[in-house]
């Protein structure tokens, strides 16, 4: 299925009437917006998502985030919380914009969320090819857990920030 995605200038103002085609997507293009999301459980515990050893990158780490570009017609809210339901079958009970930024590299606009909610911790879902497996760490075995596995770097970084370690 193609995805269609809304085009953005350089200051994150939608062009109204232009898109973009994600199978042709280029750098040369004009932005796009791009949603994460990290969910914690009522008990602060953070949901990680094992990556399927299908990725091509990163395969077999964990991924403490779940996002994706924003479709055709979404706003920044219901494009996060399309891609938390479609990656991890929860929905957030409470979801807090983070922090904002631009990356004219990679030609998008990025905006990560932190989500709350108090569904089973056994109802995690897995997309085939993408996840295989999940795991909640709670506040007090989270230093110990980005120690020994391996998790994507950016989520480590921001995990650390976040959760105040060192």
């Amino acid at each position: 299925m193609t995805e269609v995605w809304d085009a953005y200038d350089e200051n994150r103002n939608l062009i109204p009437g232009k898109t973009i085609i994600r199978e042709t997507f280029s750098t040369a293009d004009d932005f796009h917006l791009v949603v994460e999301v990290l969910l914690l459980h009522g008990d602060n515990a953070v949901l990680f998502m094992h990556r399927s050893s299908e990725k091509e990158t990163f395969p077999g780490y964990y991924e403490a985030t779940a996002g994706g570009s924003a479709l055709k017609g979404e706003n920044s809210e219901t494009a996060v919380r399309r891609e938390l339901k479609e990656e991890t079958g929860l929905e957030a009970d409470r979801l807090q914009l983070l922090y904002q930024y631009s990356d004219p590299k990679y030609h998008a606009h990025f905006d990560h969320y932190l989500a709350r909610t108090g569904a089973d911790k056994d109802q995690v879902s897995y997309q085939k090819g993408e996840t295989d497996g999940h795991v909640w760490v709670s506040p007090e075995e989270l230093a110990d857990f980005l120690d020994k596995e391996d998790v994507l770097p950016a989520n480590v970084t921001e995990l650390k920030i976040l959760f105040g370690l060192k």
